[in-house]
Formats: structure tokens, sequence, C-alpha cells
């Protein structure tokens, strides 16, 4: 039984052929028919310029926000039997460069508003084409390898002959990275994707009849949601036109204005976009069509969420959870936001996924309320890293605790289950601290300042500390026309938590950095942190220990 990815969007082809499967922001709108010509013509260009072998170079990368013509890119990389292996339009040229050697990329997909950006990356020796997605570039390009658009609408729709592809052949490569800084490509297969996709559209009941939104990018997970959940129901997908020159925060209020004239039913993505979009993008004065909302990728502070589920009274909203490698394997449906301050459960296990949780000496799986960290095995995990065999063996390892062989995958997040056996989170292992001795959870400190009135977006993050272990620095921006000092928000935080919690620090900016995924960016915060004070290591603690010095 042929269990692809792509086989998804060639079911909704046969049954909606008519109906529009890709709107973007500009007013292009394809139907299924229309994007299934153009993924073919995609991928009868990819056979002509693999000339290396499929076999040898199975990837081709793509540089690109999510509309109508990159979609159709992946899915003709798809139907040729390659992954597609997305490149973060914003990462600094040599961990692009890394990412290349590493898969052996010889071909490219790229958005013109990111060719010239990335020109030098073109001339690597690994590099053949670059397919632009536009007829012409403003600037300087390289006539040799770059390949226009028109050239893709020139080529043949037929569609390419039916590969025997199996479940297990990869679908797409996903990066990250560690402490290292090194990317890290996360190998999802077909089984991986489908049975992550079949499970969406089984417990959120997509339909034909829905409209959803995409906001994540390619190179991150939620994206997969989007596009194939949205092409596997027949319903139609609405792209935001990322390459748009906004002023300011319109970007936010253009994107609500977006979902309101398309009457989009659904939407899948953080909290800090969520976040975003009620302070600064008028979600709450917006006459919305949405039946349901998801989010993912980092805790929700629960008087945010309450802030949310006010304004949006009436649609349901589920908490989703699982790291990159394992794409999705808990889900919890929330109905009340607890009023105790506790964060959101996990809750639920997914179909075709087994979750054990561990004791941290890795000899016994824990009782109930027991924190240990996460193991997970089954249908949406990882095959592991490419190109690195020891930082696979190190997340990817035998189990203990069965009888029979098995792997289950180290998430490196920690949490326990109740009585009723509903998991809840606790966070990663690096957000576990220990400052003045005490055991910390940087969540709780952030849930605690979540409930300042008047505070916007927030992030806690930890620096190493020779005196007292860790020191805990709060940065935060306010809601429009709020007033709170420093001492306003220490005095408030006071009343929450005990004085071993309270940030050393709490640095007032006008926004926060975000990663490509809307997510915060700590690693970001840290480093300014490292800016700002004169840091300097302490060889007594091998290295690994900063202390303040003197402010710069």
């Amino acid at each position: 039984m042929r269990y692809l990815l792509h086989d998804v969007f060639a079911d909704s082809v046969n049954i909606y052929p008519n109906k529009i499967a890709v709107i973007t922001e500009n007013g292009c709108r394809l139907s299924y028919q229309q994007l299934n010509s153009l993924s073919n013509k995609f991928a009868g260009l990819f056979m002509k310029l693999k000339t290396d072998g499929l076999a040898e170079k199975p990837y081709i990368g793509i540089i690109s926000p999510v509309h109508e013509r990159s979609i159709a890119s992946i899915i003709g990389v798809l139907k040729i039997g390659c992954a597609y292996v997305p490149l973060d339009e914003y990462s600094p040229h040599d961990r692009l460069v890394h990412i290349v050697n590493n898969a052996k990329l010889d071909l490219l997909v790229v958005d013109e508003n990111w060719y010239v950006k990335h020109c030098d990356l073109f001339k690597n020796k690994n590099i053949k084409k670059v397919i632009v997605l536009s007829d012409r570039i403003d600037g300087d390009y390289l006539i040799d390898k770059t390949i226009f658009y028109d050239e893709v609408l020139s080529q043949p729709d037929s569609e390419p002959i039916k590969l025997n592809q199996v479940s297990d052949d990869l679908a797409y490569i996903l990066h990250s990275s560690g402490s290292t800084g090194i990317p890290k490509g996360i190998m999802l297969t077909h089984r991986n994707s489908r049975t992550f996709v079949d499970w969406m559209h089984k417990e959120f009941e997509v339909t034909s009849r829905d409209i959803v939104i995409s906001r994540a990018p390619f190179k991150f997970d939620l994206s997969v949601f989007d596009i194939f959940n949205t092409l596997k129901a027949g319903a139609t997908l609405v792209c935001f036109n990322w390459n748009k020159k906004r002023e300011n925060q319109s970007k936010h209020s253009d994107y609500v204005k977006l979902m309101e004239k398309e009457k989009v039913t659904i939407l899948y993505t953080t909290p800090s976009t969520f976040i975003s979009l009620m302070n600064r993008g008028g979600l709450s004065e917006a006459n919305l069509s949405l039946r349901e909302i998801m989010y993912a990728g980092e805790p929700f502070p629960t008087s945010q969420l309450a802030k949310l589920q006010k304004i949006i009274s009436g649609v349901r909203i589920a908490n989703i959870y699982g790291p990159t490698e394992t794409n999705i394997i808990t889900y919890y449906w929330i109905d009340k936001i607890p009023e105790n301050e506790e964060s959101i459960p996990l809750g639920n296990v997914v179909d075709d996924t087994e979750i054990i949780v561990v004791s941290e000496d890795l000899k016994r799986i824990c009782e109930p309320g027991e924190l240990g960290e996460l193991w997970c095995r089954g249908g949406t995990v990882t095959l592991g890293y490419l190109g690195m065999e020891k930082e696979t063996k190190e997340h990817l390892v035998p189990s203990p605790f069965h009888k029979y062989p098995v792997n289950f995958w180290r998430t490196g997040d920690f949490g326990h289950r109740d009585t009723e056996g509903c998991l809840h989170y606790r966070g990663r292992k690096d957000n576990l601290i220990k400052v003045r001795g005490f055991r910390i959870e940087i969540g709780e400190v952030e849930s605690a300042i979540s409930l300042l009135e008047g505070i916007d977006e927030f992030a806690v993050v930890a620096v190493p500390d020779n005196k007292y272990g860790n020191r805990l620095y709060c940065f935060y921006t306010l809601l429009d026309k709020m007033i709170l000092t420093e001492v306003d928000v220490v005095e408030f935080v006071k009343t929450k938590l005990p004085d071993y919690m309270i940030p050393y620090k709490f640095i007032l900016k006008d926004v926060l950095p975000k990663t490509s995924s809307e997510k915060v960016d700590r690693i970001s915060l840290i480093n300014q942190i490292k800016t700002l004070y004169r840091l300097s290591r302490s060889k007594a603690e091998g290295g690994n220990i900063y202390t303040e010095e003197n402010k710069l």
C-alpha cells in the first residue's frame, strides 16, 4: 500500500479539480488542477536538471516564503522521489553553506526577493543550478547557474512516471541547531509526515469547506499541516505576502485583515504569534470566521491564553506538542483556563505513538507525579540527523524497559504524568536550572510575570554565574501607551515569587527578537546579555561559567 505525503494532494486533484487550492494576498487563485499542472512542470524540469541521478543526490533545497509557486515546487520535488530541504532565508551565510555541503544540494529553488542576498551561496561548487521563482532579477545574477520561472512554465504539464516509492523514503529535511550551533538535519520520512497529517485530519476534522491560513515558513514543521492537511481535505490555503514591505507592525494587522477578508476557519501557529495578533494586530476588533485554532512550539502563558479565549469566544483551542524530531505526539483540547496559574497540560498521546517518562538515572519509568524526561517512539519519529551518526545515537536509544528491541527518541523535555495518565510539561532540560542552590523552572517564573497587566511580550533567560549558579534576566515589552518602570515590575513579581526566583535584571525593549518561526529568539537575548555585561570565563568551572564584571 502506498503511503506517501504527496498522494494526499493527488487524491484531492481527482475529487476537487476545479476547487480553489491556494489564494495569495496579492490576488492569485489556483485551482487544484492548476496547482497540479504547475507541480508537474517543476517535476519535469527537476528531472532534466538532476544529471547526477536521483539516487546520488536525492535532495532539492528551497529558499522561499510559502506561496503558490513554492508550494508547487515542493510537490514537484516529492513527485520525482526527492526530498525537499528548506533553507532559512534569514540564516547567516556560513550556516547555509554547512547545510548545502552536508546535504550535497545541487539544485535550489529560490524566491526572487532572496536571490541577491544569497547570491554568494550559489557560487558553492555543489550547486549546479538555481531556479528563481520569477521571470527576472533586479541586479546581478549568475548567468551559468540561474534558471528563471519562464523556463518552468515552458515545461510540459504531464504527470511524471509514478515511482515505486516506499514510506521509509525521506520526504523533507528540517534543520535545527543545538548548543553547538551546528545545524542538525532532521530526516522526516513519508511515513512520519503521513502519520502526522492523517492524525491531524482525523482529530481536527478538516474538511473541503475549511479555509486554512498559512503562517509557518517551510523550515518550521507547522507548515506541513498548513500545506498538506489543507490539500488532503480539498480545503483552501490562504498565503500572506511576506515579501511585501510594510510599515512597522502593520504586518500583524494586515494578517488579521486577510483572515477576515478570506473568512479563515483554521489557524495553527505559535503563542508568540497569537500574542502579537492580539496586542498589535487588532484581533479583538476583527470579524473572524475561525472555528478552531491550534498552538505549538512553546508554552502559552495562561493569562495571555485566557485573554485570547475571551477574544475568540466559541472557537475551539488545542495545545499541540512535539519537538521537530517527533512531529506531533500529544494534544490537549482546552475548555477552561486553570485559575491557579498552572500551565496547560500536554494532554493525550496521538495515534501510533508511545511516550514514557524516564527517571533522571535512566533506570526506571517514573511514577505518576514524578518528574522525568519524555521519551517517545512511533510513526512520526525521525530516522535521525543527516550525516550526524553520533548525535543520532545520543537521542535514538534502545529501550531498557521493553522485552523486544525498540528504539525511543529522547526529547530532552521534562514532564510528568498525573494519576489519570495526562501528560504535563515542565520545560527543557536547559530550562530546569539552579539559582542559589534552588531548582527553578523558567516557565514558572514566566507564568508569574504574565499576570502583570500592561506587559506585552517577555522572556526569561538564564546566564551561568560562578556565585549563584545562574542569574535570570527578563526581557519584556509593554502594550501601547502603558508605562511600567523596572521597580513596578519587580514589586509585582515579589508578590508572586520567592526572592530566589526573581530575575536579576528586567530589561525593557521596544521589540523582542524572533526566530524565522516567529518564536522569541532566546539565544539572541542571551547574547545581548553577554554584550551588555563584560562576562569572563571561570577556568575553575571548566570554562562554562560566566561572572559579571563591569557594565560596558
